[in-house]
Parts: structure tokens; sequence; C-alpha cells
């Protein structure tokens, strides 16, 4: 067993940390991990340990010697005692993967725990806290004592959090499992607001258990916070870390967006944390584990965290379409779509929503091909005689592979049997692909294409005046402009975003003056036009009408005939990359 000694503290934003290992032999390579699950990327959590030590079973020291970014290696035979301390300060996605100490409480995660390489057994955490600190522990560990826990492997210890110290507490009971609110801090309209934000989070339960037809867990744990810096969105088993933001009381679109997050994350206790890729039920925590699966385990959670909402009152249909008809517009504008599959983005996952340049050429995010593959399988399903569900398919999933994970062949498998077969090969395997507007249509919307004209850029933060992307096949990237460049004049006249959508719409060439660096460097670039996906019309029916709303629980929505449905939202949370 590695058993652990933990003290919190909290003027340091430091934890101090003790591993005792009984029986070494040899040589013990001891590692945090550089890689967990749902963030699927390389981190360097090594570089917050500091002051390490190691003694023998008599008291004795021990050399260390580092190994790799994540790794000290130690030769000894017999018992083995280890101290360290671990800086725990960044309040950012950092503190979300591993934990945060604060001067009144601390969430603390297994990644800044030392293990020995290749070592998932059992495991005890005696926490040493300061003086009327009370604790939540999510389900997953075994209480031994009031500030105790042990753990059946490593894997279940790095996914349960540990969250002591001074914080908010609820408790809601639903179909024999009893969900927590744990709140870390406050924000504007907390007195008045969190009751109704918990019956927004437990009307999500509700959606969830009415697909799946149970709930996984007999407790689960919502962990929130609403400070702005803290970027959350990590699934656990039993639990889950959300940032909600500063104005989630006050702010409508605030509010809906934490709903989506708590309803991400809450689908992802079934998909993801039960119901994994195959590669996810071998984690190497060192090495990393590539799944070719996120497409769905990550695609699907997020077109249910969209689907839900609008079923739970928090998102109007109208906005739940106009979000598949504009995700499918981002996608479809970048070169990337064309020329990655859906596997290829989930094995490349390191990559994933991350903006770097060249990204819109090389990429594409599996959460949105994923999200639309759910929504065409689910409009295909629909659309059948007799009709059938995603719902209903994606429950028959779970129940078939949550036990021993699934292989890209089971799912190939799995969606031919269901007709889904054509529409596998070509959205899942295919490069592009995507058959949404041809789903839409037999929905009863009739999808509206216009030409526009493009330079083939993007800009920072959409606004510029820099550059974040370039199109390769585009104007732009021919005539040579290049990221990072800073867009100073157009036609001579400083740059404005209004001015440079203006000259655009134009269609003529347009005199663009850049700084590249300390070089001034001018280019004449003509817009190109291409075809996108403008609006949605309905021509729908009754027969139509009465399938939307069975399919979005509305039993209240409706679409006039001939109504337009602008493509005004595209909530995501990776941000929005808008081709100029």
């Amino acid at each position: 067993m590695h058993a652990y000694r933990v003290k919190v503290a909290p003027a340091a934003q430091e934890i101090e940390v003790e591993l005792t290992i009984d029986a070494v032999a040899g040589s013990v390579l001891l590692q945090v991990p550089s890689w967990v699950p749902g963030a699927y990327a390389f981190m360097k959590f090594g570089r917050d340990l500091f002051d390490f030590t190691a003694e023998d079973g008599r008291g004795a020291p021990l050399a260390v010697v580092r190994e790799g970014w994540n790794g000290w290696r130690i030769a000894t035979t017999g018992k083995l005692v280890v101290r360290y301390r671990a800086v725990a300060a960044d309040p950012g996605v950092w503190s979300e993967l591993s934990g945060i100490v604060r001067h009144n409480q601390a969430l603390l995660l297994g990644t800044r725990y030392v293990k020995a390489a290749g070592y998932d057994g059992p495991c005890r955490v005696d926490y040493e806290l300061p003086a009327g600190w009370r604790v939540h522990h999510p389900a997953g560990g075994r209480k031994v004592s009031d500030t105790a826990w042990e753990y059946p492997s490593f894997a279940v210890l790095l996914d349960s959090p540990f969250i002591a110290g001074a914080f908010d507490h609820a408790a809601r009971a639903l179909h024999g499992a009893t969900f927590h609110f744990v709140f870390l801090d406050r924000a504007v309209g907390f007195d008045d607001e969190s009751g109704a934000l918990i019956e927004a989070f437990m009307k999500v339960a509700e959606g969830c258990h009415a697909i799946f037809g149970s709930f996984p867990f007999e407790q689960y744990t919502f962990v929130c916070t609403f400070d702005p810096r803290a970027h959350w969105g990590l699934e656990h088993a039993n639990a889950t870390l959300i940032g909600l933001g500063e104005v989630a009381f006050v702010d409508p679109d605030a509010r809906i967006a934490a709903v989506r997050v708590a309803g991400h994350e809450l689908v992802h206790a079934w998909n993801v944390c039960r119901l994994k890729p195959a590669a996810l039920t071998r984690l190497d925590l060192s090495a990393g584990s590539f799944p070719d699966g996120l497409w769905l385990s990550e695609g699907f959670t997020r077109y249910y965290e969209l689907l839900l909402a609008v079923r739970t009152g928090a998102l109007s249909p109208g906005r739940f379409v106009s979000n598949i008809g504009r995700y499918y517009r981002h996608l479809t504008a970048a070169p990337a779509y064309r020329r990655a599959t859906a596997i290829d983005s989930s094995l490349g996952t390191f990559t994933n929503h991350n903006r770097f340049p060249g990204s819109i050429n090389a990429t594409i995010d599996y959460y949105d091909k994923g999200m639309l593959i759910a929504f065409d399988m689910d409009a295909h399903l629909r659309a059948k005689d007799p009709p059938s569900t995603l719902d209903h398919a994606f429950r028959e999933f779970y129940d078939a592979f949550a036990a021993g994970g699934f292989t890209h062949d089971d799912a190939r498998r799995f969606f031919d049997a269901r007709g889904l077969g054509a529409l596998f090969a070509r959205e899942v395997e295919g490069t592009g692909g995507l058959s949404t507007p041809e789903r839409l249509k037999d929905l009863g919307f009739e999808p509206t294409f216009v030409k526009v004209a493009q330079l083939g850029i993007v800009l920072r933060e959409g606004r510029g005046p820099s550059v974040s992307n370039v199109v390769d096949d585009g104007p732009s990237a021919e005539a040579g402009v290049a990221v990072d460049d800073e867009l100073l004049e157009l036609d001579g006249f400083p740059f404005h975003l209004r001015s440079l959508a203006y000259l655009i719409a134009r269609e003529r060439p347009i005199d663009i003056a850049v700084r590249r660096g300390h070089t001034r460097l001018a280019f004449r670039i003509a817009p190109r036009e291409v075809e996108v996906l403008s609006h949605l019309t309905w021509r729908g029916g009754e027969r139509e009408l009465e399938r939307m709303r069975d399919w979005l629980g509305r039993p209240d929505a409706t679409f006039a005939n001939g109504a337009v449905v602008p493509l005004d939202y595209y909530d995501n949370f990776h941000g929005v990359e808008t081709v100029i």
C-alpha cells in the first residue's frame, strides 16, 4: 500500500506530503502524473514539487535523482519514506487538474501525490488540516477516520477530489441518489438565487435519469466556484469541478452556461467515467493514453449538454437549432474539416481546442464534430419509420460497453445494426461528410446557403488587430499574410474591424499594411467568395412540429410557417474562431 500524509499549509498555499512504502526492492521511480483523464494533454505537474527528500526504514537519508519532467529515482531496499512540498496556488485551469490551497480552504487531488511507476494498488491518505476546518469527500474512498480515507487504487484516488475548510453545502435526493452542492465561494445574488440554480441542476439530473434509466452512483457532488479565473469543467466518477463565473446569478447567458456545464459534466458520469474508449481502461499517467473514440465520449456529451439545457427550460428551442447551424458553419469553414477525421481528431487529443498557428488547417475539435455527428444520428433515427431516438441507442450502447470499454469496431458494428452504418462511415471514418443540412431539412427546416466574401484570416479574440490564424487555401495566405501579423492600415486608413468588414463586403482588392515584428509589410488582397450556411427557415407541418416537441421535451415549442431561425448562437466553451 502507498500511505500518504498530507498537511495543508494555507498561509504558504502549499501542501506537505509524506509517502511511506513498506517494501521497495533495489530502485524505485516515483512519479506524479503528467497526463490525466479529462484533460488529455501533457502537463508539467512535476514543476510544483520541491524540497524532495527520502530516507530508508532506519531513518538514513537516501539519494534522490530527478528523472524526466515528472519523476524522482531512489535506490534502496525495504521501507521507503519520502517527503516533499508542493505549491498549490494557481487559481486557473491548473487548479481544476491538481487542486488549490487558499487561506481558508483546500481542494486536493491525487495529481500532486507521487507514486511508484506502474503502481495502481491500494492507497491511504491521512489529512492534517487546520483546526476547525470541515471536510466534504465525494464517494470513491472508504472513510477510516475523521481525516483519513482508503482507496482501492491510485486511479480511484486520482478521481476523488477532497474539499476542506470554508464552503457552503446543500444536498438534494433524487431516485435514491444524493446530490451534494459544494460552493467554494460566493457571487452577487448567491443568497437569493443559489436555490434556483440548484433546482436547475436537479432538473438536469432528472433529464439524465430519463435517458439512462438509473444513476450509476449513490452520491454525487457538484463542486462549484464563481472565481472568474477558474475556467473549470472536469468530470469525476462521483463529482465534478465546475466554474460558473462571477455573474452566474445576474446574467442570463451566464446562467445558461452554468446549466450547460453542469449537464455536460454530469453526463460524463456515464459517458467517459464509466463508458470508456478501450484506451482509457488502461491508463498511462506518464506517457498518456490515446483513445480513438473521444468524438463519441466528448462530442455526444456536448450534444446532450445542449439538449438537456433545452429539455430543462434553460435554453430555448430556437437557440438550440441556431447552435446546430452555427456549429456546422464554423466547423466547415476550417480547411482541417476536409482533411481530418473524427478518429484522427480523437487520437490527436492534445491538439484539440487549442488555438495555435496553423491549427485551423491541421486539426478539428472532436467536441464539435462529435456533437454534430450525434445530432445527425438523432435526426436520422427520428425520421425513420418507425422512428427511434439517440436517447434509446445511447442507453443501449452504455449498457453494452460500460463494463469493459469500447473499440472503434464495437461502435461501428453497434451503429450499423441500427441503420446508421453509412452515416458512420461518412461522418466518423471519412473527412468532412457531415449531413447536418440534410438532417435539418428532414426535420422541417430549410437551410439557406449564401455566397460571402472572405479574406481567409482569423483575428485574435475576434477583434484583432492581430491575426491568430490564416486559412492556408485562402487569399490572405496566397498573398503572404502570417499569424501574429498586426493589421495597421486598410486602404491607407487605420485598421478598424467595421472598416474591414465593409471593405470585404465590397468584394474589391484591399490594400492592407501590417506590422510583422519590427517590419512593416504591405499586401493587396482580393476577397474570395465562399458558400456558407446563412439561416434556417421553418417549412415543417404539424407532424414535424410534434417530432421537434417530443425531441426537445418542450410541448410549448413552436415554429411558425416561414419563420426564420438566424444563426446567432454559438455556445461553445472552447471559444469562437471566426474566419473573416
